[in-house]
């Protein structure tokens, strides 16, 4: 597991350390779902907000498809609230190549539901392809960029790495703690990312296994949940001819616990 140093500088941080992984424990899938990942049980919690994805359209008073005012949007699609579909029990942010670019969509809590401190998760999988960054974070009430936390974060040409991090502001200096780990292939199969937050540290883990944790920038505030999918961000890189559209971001559930 990855931990975060107490160094201060004036500028954008990326450090990178590591220890051996630590096993957590996970919840197991509703008997309805289907099962690649490990899921064993998890020590019980109240739940706070849960999403199964069990209709056959987006629930509007969880979720909202627009992307909120003030946030700051990656890559060069334009976000489609069509872009999300529900069925089987599954959401699916869809991505597609127009004649005019790209659309992809987004879709989160804002005004519906936030949260200081927790387990947040999600179960998921993620498209292949050079140029597409799925991304699941938590984001300030009432709404900007900063503080936030990554859930979920991974490129499309490295589906085989998670990515990690935390941004926050100091005076006017922005800064941000990330950092990666190689994990199986995250667009095989579905798999598990979640993180721990409370008032001294936020924690990281993919499939049950705790991969990252910071003790810097720790958010004190409610946040939001942001899903999306992007297209042509700057870690993604633009797609390639090897780039296969429509391309899905395909999500089995997500949930929110209240902390220990």
């Amino acid at each position: 597991m990855k931990r975060s140093q107490g160094k201060k500088v004036a500028a954008h941080i990326i450090l990178f350390t590591s220890i051996v992984g630590i096993s957590v424990s996970f919840a197991q899938p509703r008997s309805n779902k289907s099962s690649v990942d490990p899921a064993p049980a998890r020590p019980t919690r109240a739940v706070k907000f849960t999403e199964e994805f069990d209709g056959a359209s987006l629930d509007f008073s969880k979720w909202s498809p627009h992307p909120p005012a003030r946030l700051l949007l990656p890559g060069v699609q334009e976000w489609l609230p069509e872009a999300i579909q529900v069925s089987g029990g599954q959401a699916h942010i869809v991505a597609r190549k127009t004649a005019g670019g790209y659309t992809s969509g987004i879709m989160t809590t804002l005004g519906t539901f936030a949260q200081t401190y927790g387990r947040f998760e999600i179960r998921f999988r993620m498209p292949a392809g050079r140029g597409l960054e799925p991304l699941f974070r938590l984001l300030p009430v009432p709404t900007g960029d900063s503080p936030s936390i990554d859930v979920m974060n991974a490129i499309g040409g490295d589906p085989s790495t998670a990515l990690f991090g935390n941004r926050w502001s100091e005076g006017h200096v922005e800064r941000e703690y990330t950092s990666s780990w190689k994990v199986g292939d995250l667009a095989t199969g579905f798999h598990i990312a979640a993180v721990e937050w409370d008032e001294e540290r936020i924690v990281w883990s993919v499939d049950g296994a705790e991969r990252f944790e910071s003790f810097e920038g720790v958010p004190h505030q409610p946040m939001y949940l942001a899903v999306s999918l992007s297209v042509g961000t700057e870690k993604a890189g633009e797609p390639d001819g090897q780039t296969k559209f429509p391309a899905s971001l395909d999500i089995d559930y997500i949930r929110a616990f209240a902390r220990p």
